[in-house]
């Protein structure tokens, strides 16, 4: 490789590694149950997360988008965890969030709608971002800095 384009390689590479480094303490901060990941964890999670999104799209909010997405992603996959007597208790966001209400004398659940669309326009195609705060935050973003295009019926002449 010559040398110019290796200069170049290693000051986007390290553009990279920095931007990854932002992206993982904003992670940390918003999100402090991931605070105790690796940053080797937190890359991997971030790496996963980028095509969804263009830098320049979202402009200056591109770090927080990308964390927010992150942390909903991480939240999604969340792990069975341990509970008091040693019984393994799903806190997955996927298998949680749905139930709105739950009664245990004479039994009655309700679910949230919202996992179905919510009554937005947008319906389907952000629903996944509903199951989490950190896919609403993420969808607040990006409703600042996506605009969507709609098309309107036309006057036949």
């Amino acid at each position: 490789m010559p040398r110019a384009s290796r200069q170049a390689h290693n000051r986007v590479t390290r553009m990279k590694i920095d931007s990854v480094r932002k992206i993982a303490a904003i992670v940390r901060n918003v999100a402090p149950e991931f605070s105790g990941k690796t940053d080797d964890e937190l890359r991997v999670w971030i790496e996963l997360a980028e095509p969804y999104l263009s830098e320049s799209r979202y402009g200056k909010l591109y770090p927080q988008a990308i964390a927010y997405l992150t942390a909903h992603k991480m939240s999604l996959n969340a792990p069975a965890e341990a509970g008091e007597a040693g019984e393994k208790i799903d806190i997955s966001v996927k298998n949680t969030m749905n139930v709105a209400s739950f009664t245990e004398g004479s039994t009655s659940i309700s679910f949230n709608s919202s996992a179905a669309g919510g009554g937005t326009a947008s319906g389907d195609a952000d629903a996944e971002y509903r199951l989490t705060a950190y896919g609403l935050q993420f969808l607040s973003i990006k409703k600042r800095c996506i605009v969507p295009i709609m098309i309107a019926g036309m006057k036949r002449m």
